[in-house]
């Protein structure tokens, strides 16, 4: 293998290196985003279900009221 071979291999391999380093730093991010959004989902779930509780209280009241 010549050098002008060799030189070809190396950027070669630097690209792939570079390359496997930006898809690392996406995935860090991206598994950041996923775990904001499994956050802001869980957050959602309970202020529904406080709201539905809220929801049966008042329909409850007003039932006894009309008795």
């Amino acid at each position: 293998m010549s050098f002008k071979e060799f030189d070809k291999l190396e950027e070669k391999i630097n690209r792939l290196i570079s390359g496997m380093k930006a898809l690392r730093d996406e995935n860090q991010k991206l598994k950041k985003e996923l775990q904001e959004i499994k956050h802001d989902s869980s957050q959602r779930d309970s202020e529904k279900n406080e709201v539905r509780k809220k929801i049966a209280s008042l329909i409850d009241l007003v039932d006894s009221l009309g008795e």
